[in-house]
Order: structure tokens, then C-alpha cells, then sequence
């Protein structure tokens, strides 16, 4: 009876440890792997899309400046102007923050090499307008760097286009990030099963306890059982959290569309000036039926109304601020395996003095 009774104790030992470690490792991975995709989400790829945003805004703005500083004679003193020297800087570097936070792998790597050579080909084009343009008789042939310089960025399969694609992709990450880190009710409950199924091993070990040895109450296990409880707390906290990144996803689009109007407005206004320009210089013979296509298309265009440069800034700050929200974790990637730690060794101190008293028994 006694050999029994300790080999029952320490099996019941051997089940709960076991079933701890169980819990301990499905219930880390599970809030780890969803703080882990909200900080992903929050600081890189979100980050990522507007950066693209930002980069395709600055581009076309340093276009429409550019074209403006010809149109207006401004560019035989001062180039393409100052203004088109900020916009140009504040794409390259928002196309080397696309770089650091890139979500789209090797083929965003890849979309983002051709991008920065076309913007090279741009400024060079650019600038061999300028010189054109500053030569006496030169305006003609500085007028077709210039109309080369602005298709580089617009024409299809060039800077705007393969930054627009890629814009998708980045965004169509942040897409399956999120996704993966959502839980079905489905997966809430494989996620609970473990801790669950302990909580029931640590209360069958208790009436074991209890009708064996005549005593109500033992506090180590009791002290595992609120252990275990608070554990499924944790992770229904981590269900939670995830619910948390579609505000990330949606004040992003909101961010974009932002931009996009910006965007539109900058492209509207360049191509009409180009237009103007171009009709201008070619004269009653025309530029060529390419040029002529473009003027059609720009007066049909019509024009667009730039927000206001504070409404581009609010909306970058509700990202910030949804994504600050989503990686307020309370700690429970350290809680929650702490719990169960301290749990497994509740449950071998409750058993220890038990086990140890029948060793010693005959």
C-alpha cells in the first residue's frame, strides 16, 4: 500500500510537471508570436508603406517644381530650383527608409534597386536640362531632356509604377502579418487546451490529495492552480491584443489616401504646366503625337485640391499612435512563462514533502 501510494505520487508529479512544460511552450510561442507581428507590424512594415507614400509624393512634387522653374524662366538662374533639391532629398530618403523596413522580400529588394536607378536616370536627365536650357538656342533640346526626365517618372513600368507595385506588396505583408497574428475562435482554444487541461490535472491532484490524506487544502498546488488561471488570463489578454492591429492596417489606408490626394494634386499641376510648356515651345507644328496625346489626356485630367500639409501629418500620427497601441503587451511575453516556471516549481513542492515521507516508509 505504501509502495503504492508513492509511486501514484510520483506519477502524479511526472503528469503535472509534464503538463506544465506542455502549457509553457504552447503558451509562449503563442504570445510571443503575436507581440512579435504587432512590433513587426508597427515599426517596420507600416513604416514601409508610408515611406513609399512619401517617396512617390516627394518624386512627383520635385517634378512639378522642376517644371515650373522652366516654365517660368526661374531655371536659367537657379536650375530646376531649390524647391525641387528638398523633394529630391526627401525621397532619397524615404526610398532608403523603404529599404530598411522592406516587408516584400527579395522582390521588393529588387523593385527598390530599379527604382533608385530610374531616379539616378531622372536627376541626370534633369540636370542635362538645366544645361540645355541655360545655352542660347539650347531650349529646344532641354525642353526634350526635360519631357524624358518627367517620363522616366511617369510613363508606365517606370518610377511610379514599380513604386506603386510595390507599395502593394508592402502592403499586402502587412496583410498576412496580420492575418497570421488573428485568431479564429478555432485557435483561441487550441491555444487555451494546454493550460486548461492543466488547470485540470492540478485540480484532480488536489482531491487525490485531499481523500488520501485526510487535509483540505495544499497551498503549493493552489498556489499552481491560481498560476494556471492567471496564464489563460494572459492569453486571452494576447487574443486581444491581436484584435488590435486591424486600427494599424486601417489608419494606414487612411494615411495613404491622404498622400494619394497630395500625389494627385502635384501630378495634376506639373502636367498641365509640362503641357503648357510644351505647347509654348513646339509651336503650330507640334512636339509629335506622343506629346499631343499627353496634352489631351492632361486638360481631361482636370485639376485636383492638395490637402493641407498638417492632415498628411495627423494621419502619420495616428499610425504611430494605433501602433503604440497594438505593442502595449503588459509584459506577458515575460509573464506568461514566468507563471508557468513558478508553477512547475509549486507543483514539486507541494508533492515533495509527500513523496519524501514514504520513501522512508516500510
Amino acid at each position: 500500500m505504501t509502495l503504492r501510494t508513492r509511486q501514484a505520487l510520483v506519477r502524479i508529479r511526472a503528469v503535472l510537471l509534464a503538463g506544465t512544460v506542455v502549457a509553457l511552450v504552447t503558451s509562449s510561442l503563442a504570445v510571443s508570436g503575436v507581440v512579435r507581428t504587432a512590433e513587426q507590424v508597427s515599426s517596420a512594415t507600416s513604416r514601409a508603406i508610408l515611406e513609399v507614400a512619401a517617396a512617390r509624393d516627394a518624386l512627383v512634387s520635385a517634378d512639378a517644381a522642376a517644371v515650373a522653374s522652366f516654365a517660368s524662366g526661374e531655371a536659367k538662374l537657379a536650375g530646376p530650383g531649390q524647391e525641387y533639391e528638398n523633394r529630391m532629398a526627401s525621397a532619397s530618403q524615404s526610398l532608403a527608409r523603404v529599404a530598411e523596413f522592406n516587408q516584400a522580400g527579395d522582390a521588393g529588394a529588387g523593385t527598390l534597386q530599379t527604382v533608385e536607378g530610374l531616379v539616378a536616370s531622372y536627376s541626370g536627365a534633369m540636370g542635362q536640362a538645366d544645361a540645355h536650357f541655360r545655352q542660347p538656342g539650347g531650349e529646344l533640346v532641354g525642353l526634350a531632356d526635360l519631357w524624358y526626365a518627367s517620363r522616366l517618372l511617369h510613363a508606365p513600368d517606370n518610377v511610379l509604377e514599380l513604386l506603386g507595385k510595390l507599395q502593394k506588396d508592402e502592403r499586402a505583408a502587412l496583410d498576412r502579418q496580420i492575418s497570421g497574428a488573428g485568431m479564429s475562435a478555432g485557435l483561441l482554444i487550441l491555444w487555451l487546451l494546454p493550460p486548461l487541461v492543466l488547470l485540470a490535472l492540478l485540480v484532480a491532484a488536489q482531491v487525490f490529495l485531499r481523500r488520501r490524506f485526510r487535509r483540505r487544502v495544499n497551498p503549493p498546488l493552489l498556489g499552481a492552480t491560481v498560476l494556471g488561471l492567471g496564464v489563460v488570463a494572459g492569453l486571452l489578454a494576447a487574443f486581444a491584443l491581436a484584435g488590435r492591429l486591424d486600427p494599424v492596417r486601417t489608419s494606414v489606408d487612411d494615411a495613404v489616401a491622404v498622400r494619394e490626394k497630395s500625389i494627385e494634386a502635384a501630378e495634376a499641376g506639373g502636367h498641365a504646366r509640362l503641357a503648357a510648356l510644351l505647347q509654348e515651345r513646339c509651336g503650330p507644328p507640334g512636339c509629335g503625337s506622343t506629346v499631343d496625346d499627353f496634352r489631351r489626356q492632361t486638360r481631361a485630367a482636370g485639376d485636383s485640391a492638395a490637402p493641407a500639409h498638417n492632415a498628411i501629418t495627423s494621419a502619420a500620427r495616428a499610425v504611430k499612435t494605433a501602433g503604440t497601441a497594438a505593442t502595449e503587451s503588459g509584459g506577458l511575453p515575460v509573464l506568461v512563462p514566468a507563471a508557468l516556471i513558478l508553477a512547475g516549481a509549486l507543483v514539486v513542492a507541494g508533492l515533495y514533502r509527500r513523496i519524501d515521507e514514504y520513501r522512508y516508509r516500510a
